[in-house]
């Protein structure tokens, strides 16, 4: 069965029987489709870009690595000032370790583009961090001990 029998007053676009037998020259059909092509990307530029990734991945690692350590920290130092049997003495190793981690946020932020979504948490757990570490150093949870 013939396709053209199957879609009655269609023909099959673009193809031209060279042959007597009635069968297509696929070579030169070939050429023509790739010339097209061809002459496509030439007139409208690639269509598919690859661009090299603007961060390293091992920078991500350290940012999420230090955003996970941070957060873990501040969950410690929650967990310290609810008991008021610490001292003072006992939470300053919670917030220098918070401190030191604030600095390695910003540091990882700094080497990120500013719409970059890891950037945007580094910022977030940052400030957090930050206004936990100025309340303790201002004495606002020292009141009671």
């Amino acid at each position: 069965m013939k396709i053209n029998e199957l879609l009655p007053g269609k023909q099959a676009s673009g193809i031209k029987f060279n042959r007597a037998d009635g069968t297509t020259d696929f070579q030169k059909l070939l050429e023509n489709q790739l010339q097209t092509i061809s002459e496509t990307k030439n007139t409208t530029g690639p269509a598919h870009v690859v661009r090299p990734l603007a961060v390293p991945p091992s920078l991500r690692i350290e940012g999420l690595t230090v955003t996970e350590s941070t957060l873990k920290n501040l969950d410690s130092y929650c967990s310290a000032l609810k008991n008021l049997k610490n001292s003072t003495s006992a939470l300053e190793p919670f917030i220098t370790a918070i401190e030191e981690e604030t600095s390695a946020l910003i540091a990882v932020k700094g080497q990120l583009p500013e719409d970059d979504p890891l950037a945007k948490l580094l910022d977030r757990v940052a400030a957090v961090a930050y206004l936990e570490t100025a309340k303790y150093r201002r004495g606002d949870y020292l009141a009671g001990h």
